[in-house]
């Protein structure tokens, strides 16, 4: 009887041994951290917005699509803080949904604010950001500038805006391609806080654009 019941103690052991640790305790990313800043959604005042991926469901994480809804395209994306222009490239027209990241040539602006955080544009409509709204980098901007209009320039399925707040290299923030560079597992992303919303921007849910309270 001691034997058996020693068995079963060694199995019961091995077991235990044996089990995987879950994948979240074991390889799951850090959180990212909330947005030193508060921004304003960035659509022209009045906008319905449609969130179809937020910063928890976009693969990869910490960045934001949304689109325009119920309303007349083009929707006008505008700055959502006060900062500097830091980088533009409006100059391709072709949609490429299915590439791989690396392939795709998208149209974007970057936004330097004096927090520290730059915020993303991108997927914008060929020539709306220099001709349409005439920026050019180095430009200072407040939170509500027009930057351009929403387009599917680059790897996007539809028209839609692709939004991210994170915290950049201090030596070179983006590669020519507009992507953040010492990015891994998003460690630069932001959980992007904004002014009239109640928590976090949701998957599948609509909100409208305007401009943050007076401070």
């Amino acid at each position: 009887m001691n034997s058996i019941l020693q068995s079963i103690r060694r199995l019961a052991l091995l077991a235990i041994v044996a089990t995987p640790l879950p994948l979240a305790a074991a390889d799951a990313p850090a959180p990212l951290a909330d947005s030193a800043g508060v921004y304003r959604l960035p659509y022209a005042d009045g906008t319905h917005i449609k969130i179809f991926d937020d910063a928890s469901t976009h693969r990869p994480r910490g960045r934001i699509d949304m689109t325009g809804a119920e309303g007349k395209a083009p929707y006008r994306i505008v700055a959502a803080a006060d900062g500097k222009i830091m980088a533009i490239q409006d100059s391709y027209g072709e949609q490429q949904s299915g590439r791989a990241a690396a392939d795709c040539r998208n149209n974007f602006v970057w936004i330097a604010h004096d927090n520290g955080e730059w915020t993303n544009y991108s997927h914008l409509r060929q020539g709306s950001a220099t001709k349409g709204a005439k920026l050019r980098v180095g430009d200072k901007v407040k939170a509500g500038t027009y930057l351009g209009d929403e387009g599917a320039v680059g790897c996007a399925m539809l028209d839609h805006l692709h939004f991210e707040v994170a915290m950049p290299a201090a030596t070179k923030a983006i590669d020519t391609g507009g992507f953040l560079l010492d990015n891994d597992d998003s460690k630069r992303e932001r959980n992007a806080r904004f002014c009239n919303v109640t928590g976090a921007v949701a998957k599948d849910k609509t909100y409208v654009a305007e401009a943050c309270p007076a401070p």
